[in-house]
């Protein structure tokens, strides 16, 4: 505290006080604790500095204590680091500012211990993380296996049914069915397979039911597959299949049967057969919608058997 003229006025006023010890502590302590030093405690009472040193150390009031480190009064509760079995005791400021001492000194001094330690700690932890996802899979597998199916099951959101837009018709959170043409809600998995499927040459097709996959000559095509067996629907081409069957409203040509009062979905026809006019193959106009007992029906025709309209 430098010495200004409202210092000695203040200096002059307190030695007029005529104070008591007792005040005389208090306002000492109170200084101290409010942040003025020891050497302006010394000018204000006109004492020595060590004076003043000796008599904080000495005066516990109020929960405070001074540090035997910095000297500064703190709170007794609070403030300190107590060290079992020794008499002095210091403040956490100043244990902090040791420990950061310590930890650079020591880290400078066992750099190679460390690294060695730290090398070591990582080969154990690997080992035994291994060890752990082993037993926590074989554990956990039919619990992760039920969780996915349930998961994958659930209906798709809107927001992941729209990445589609592109490759399929859709309108909300629906899509059509790739062989009969219904709108649907689709799964999960469905919506995850057709997009995987788009980058492996238009695969993964959604469909309503089982029963559309087995109907579907295109679901499953291999070029040579084992124990084939034929469609009953006799179309190669799908795209060919949703516009005949959209051109007649997805009914029977034949019966009238709609597409929902039918478990298993409609057929395309071809008037001419493939076999006779090739050209004409993908003709909408060469084509008719009819059920699946309907196209049986037509086929036992002479002249229109399967038998006979095979290629030699």
């Amino acid at each position: 505290m430098r010495e200004t003229f409202y210092t000695k006025k203040l200096y002059s006023a307190i030695r007029k006080l005529n104070l008591d010890q007792e005040e005389l502590v208090g306002l000492i302590l109170c200084l101290y604790i409010n942040g003025c030093s020891s050497e302006d405690c010394a000018k204000l009472f006109g004492i020595t500095e060590d004076k003043i040193i000796k008599f904080l150390k000495s005066e516990e009031l109020y929960c405070y204590q001074a540090c035997s480190k910095c000297e500064r009064l703190r709170d007794r509760e609070n403030d300190f680091h107590r060290y079992k079995n020794r008499k002095f005791t210091i403040c956490n400021d100043c244990k902090k500012e040791y420990i950061k001492k310590y930890n650079k000194e020591y880290r400078e001094n066992n750099e190679n211990k460390i690294n060695q330690y730290t090398q070591k700690f990582n080969k154990i932890n690997k080992i035994y993380m291994k060890k752990y996802n082993r037993i926590y899979y074989k554990n956990n597998k039919e619990k992760k296996k039920n969780h996915m199916k349930k998961y994958n099951q659930k209906n798709a959101p809107i927001k992941m049914i729209q990445k589609l837009d592109m490759f399929e018709e859709v309108s909300g959170n629906q899509v059509r069915c790739k062989y009969c043409g219904r709108w649907m809600i689709p799964t999960i998995s469905q919506v995850v397979n057709r997009l995987r499927g788009i980058k492996e040459n238009d695969k993964g097709y959604i469909y309503c039911s089982e029963e559309c996959k087995e109907e579907c000559p295109t679901y499953g095509q291999v070029k040579y597959p084992k124990g084939f067996k034929q469609a009953s629907s006799r179309e190669v081409n799908p795209v060919l299949r949703q516009l005949v069957l959209k051109r007649d409203n997805y009914t029977c040509q034949k019966c009238g049967k709609t597409q929902e009062e039918l478990t298993v979905g409609l057929h395309c026809h071809h008037i001419t057969p493939v076999v006779n006019s090739p050209i004409e193959a993908n003709d909408p106009k060469n084509c008719i919608t009819l059920c699946k007992d309907c196209h049986k029906e037509v086929h036992k025709i002479p002249g229109c058997g399967y038998h006979e309209l095979k290629c030699v």
